[in-house]
């Protein structure tokens, strides 16, 4: 279901902008297809964001084993007696100080921070919200720092496909010589190269939060660092040449060469090396979202990343066109003003 989940959503998101983007060459993408980017690309912030996260009576009696002192916040409901129930499992009933009682039973379930004193004993720490429309299922070790799943890995995800496309439309350059197709492939590439960038900043901040630095030259970090190094000599070879033929040939084979060494940076090597990284070398697993296991990353979680997927990978396009267009403007500007 999860590989479906994310499989399908970048199979999607890459069919409407590929199936549309000849359309979307002569004048941009119709009104229809700008307005489900906008509203995708809306709802993915908003479900990313908003929504507060809640575990359960489980995850915080887990969390704790590994530190006493961790706060957990649980999706609870008011139950007998002054107690409280597992909001997700009503048969889990528990006793948390703290809370302050007149307002107990004044709503169906609350996302509470819990400090736990024994197994059915806890001790609140403050009502993040009551009646939660939505609530995002609760990482061990991760907490708040979990949403970055939704912004980090697609950006990461959505630049390799997209250097993929970019070597493919390079292709048809070499094939056809047609300068439209150079800009394109040049196009892909500027933005591919913009997600890569925004890959690394939003990648930095969490290594920050969660390893203790910006940047630890683990093997991913370093990866994305090289493919960044190579995609940016490929601008540097464009500036370089002023023909433009001899320049879309040139960009050409390069962006074919430079997508062999991206699989290889991106899934191969950082999984030869040990690393901070799920699915390094040193790691049992794989990560919550290449692990086999269902349970590894929450149902809710898994479909919330598909539409991230799906809306970054619109994004991109949308984004790739506008530069396709500003590149042909340029072009034609150039040709009859040398």
């Amino acid at each position: 279901m999860k590989f479906a989940i994310m499989m399908g959503a970048t199979i999607l998101g890459v069919w409407l902008g590929i199936g549309w983007w000849k359309r979307g060459a002569n004048g941009g993408y119709p009104g229809w297809w700008k307005t489900l980017c906008i509203v995708t690309i809306t709802v993915t912030l908003v479900l990313g964001i908003w929504p507060p996260t809640a575990g359960t009576v489980t995850d915080a009696v887990t969390a704790s084993r590994m530190d006493s002192d961790i706060v957990v916040p649980v999706l609870l409901r008011p139950a007998d007696g002054g107690l409280w129930a597992d909001a997700r499992d009503s048969r889990v009933i528990i006793q948390v100080d703290n809370i302050v009682s007149d307002t107990h039973g004044e709503y169906q379930t609350a996302v509470v921070e819990v400090r736990r004193l024994t197994d059915t004993h806890f001790r609140g720490v403050r009502t993040v919200a009551t009646d939660p429309v939505l609530t995002m299922p609760y990482i061990t070790g991760l907490a708040e720092r979990a949403r970055i799943i939704f912004f980090h890995v697609p950006m990461s995800w959505v630049a390799t496909v997209a250097y993929l496309v970019a070597m493919i439309f390079g292709i048809r350059y070499l094939r056809t010589r047609n300068l439209d197709y150079d800009h394109a492939s040049m196009s892909m590439i500027a933005v591919a190269t913009l997600y890569g960038i925004l890959a690394t900043i939003t990648g930095a901040v969490w290594a920050r939060f969660n390893w203790g630095m910006f940047w630890n030259w683990d093997p991913k970090q370093t990866a994305i660092f090289l493919v960044l190094l190579i995609y940016g000599a490929y601008f540097l070879l464009r500036s370089s040449v002023q023909d433009p033929h001899q320049r879309a040939r040139l960009s050409g084979a390069y962006s074919i060469l430079g997508f062999v060494a991206v699989p290889f940076l991106f899934f191969i090597l950082p999984r030869m090396m040990p690393g901070l990284h799920p699915g390094s070398s040193d790691d049992t697993g794989a990560g919550p979202l290449l692990s086999a296991k269902s349970d590894a990353i929450n149902v809710t979680k898994q479909w919330v990343f598909g539409l991230a997927l799906f809306s970054f990978t619109l994004l991109f396009f949308w984004l790739s066109n506008v530069r396709f267009r500003i590149a042909k403007l340029l072009h034609t500007s150039s040709s009859v003003h040398p």
